[in-house]
């Protein structure tokens, strides 16, 4: 055992590990949507590079999670991922799969804040809270609003101008102010 592991339990450990593979599956799921989005035969590139930086920023939360489980003295067990869909019927059809996609992670976060606190593990409560939490319920709005969006705007020029405000102000659903 780790000389630097104190109160990080199996369970918590084990758990963790768990969330890293699932940042990586969120991770290659949006980089499919962005090979999607970026095809000859769709020709988003706002939707292609948001649903590369999704991809980037899932990554970056796996990093953070596997540098965590170092710290704390755990083992980092990385699993296969299965491979994502790589087909949408559109793009309000991929948004709405990337919305679900938040929901499920940010389910699988609550449950890891769950263990660690069951564990008596403020530390990983901590970790949990401040890293993930807040962005996961930023993320789940601004994709809920991009669907909401792509609703009025349809498909056709509606989507093309969403698209390109999308590429060039970083969001189609606007930047809001957040306190």
């Amino acid at each position: 055992m780790s000389l630097a592991k104190q109160n990080f339990a199996n369970t918590s450990e084990e758990a963790l590990n768990q969330q890293v593979n699932t940042e990586l599956q969120a991770s290659q799921i949006y980089l499919s949507m962005a090979a999607w989005a970026g095809s000859s035969l769709i020709v988003l590139p706002g939707l292609e590079k948001y649903f590369r930086e999704s991809a980037n920023e899932e990554r970056e939360h796996a990093q953070k999670m596997i540098d965590y489980i170092n710290t704390r003295g755990g083992k980092v067990i990385l699993r296969g991922l299965q491979a994502p869909e790589n087909e949408w019927k559109s793009a309000k059809n991929a948004v709405e799969s990337a919305l679900q996609l938040e929901k499920d992670v940010n389910k699988s976060l609550l449950n890891l804040h769950k263990i660690a606190d069951g564990q008596g593990d403020p530390q990983m409560c901590d970790f949990v809270e401040s890293h993930f939490l807040n962005e996961q319920v930023e993320a789940i709005r601004k994709l809920s609003d991009m669907v909401v969006q792509l609703n009025r705007v349809g498909d056709g020029l509606g989507l093309h101008i969403w698209d390109h405000e999308l590429l060039h102000e970083g969001t189609g659903a606007g930047n809001r102010a957040t306190a």
